[in-house]
């Protein structure tokens, strides 16, 4: 898969993203606002293993965002199952030199676009920890509501944190 976008592209990811996952990747300020499953610190080992899990799930979208040189973030998506089949949840992470530049919004709009048109999804969802003003922009730009807030949800550093929900519709989008 290949989006291009500015100077920019969402592709596969490959084995030679490893050591520039690693180099953004691995800062607190990136990982505070992301699950646990996205580890800090964010080692050589780690970035392997992702490369090699994304490259080889079936249920999992999950792609880089490049610039010329290499990977500066990655996109992704999870789809859902059973009677929720047509909805992924999409989520975002970029290199914390690569911030405030508009290229996670724009990379957002590319991918949902893709999801919309090469496969059958009807909803998107997203969701944001409380904090992290610059996500919840970064979905609004794109066209995402805010649906609900799920109250001391999250268990992040050590405390309880909301999580707000969004969603897009297909039809809206």
């Amino acid at each position: 898969m290949l989006i291009q976008f500015k100077n920019y592209e969402i592709r596969n990811l490959k084995l030679d993203d490893v050591d520039s996952l690693v180099k953004y990747a691995n800062n607190i300020a990136v990982s505070k606002f992301l699950r646990d499953s996205f580890p800090f610190p964010y080692t050589k080992n780690d970035a392997e293993k992702w490369i090699e899990f994304a490259s080889t799930s079936k249920n999992l979208f999950s792609f880089a965002i490049a610039d010329e040189k290499e990977l500066i973030g990655g996109i992704g998506a999870v789809p859902y199952e059973d009677v929720h089949r047509y909805t992924a949840e999409v989520g975002f992470w970029l290199g914390e030199q690569h911030w405030n530049k508009g290229i996670l919004s724009e990379a957002l709009k590319c991918f949902c676009n893709y999801l919309f048109t090469e496969y059958n999804f009807n909803r998107l969802t997203a969701n944001v920890f409380e904090g992290n003003p610059a996500s919840r922009r970064v979905l609004e730009k794109t066209g995402f509501i805010l649906e609900g807030t799920l109250k001391k949800s999250v268990f992040k550093q050590n405390k309880f944190l909301d999580q707000y929900l969004y969603g897009l519709l297909k039809e809206n989008y």
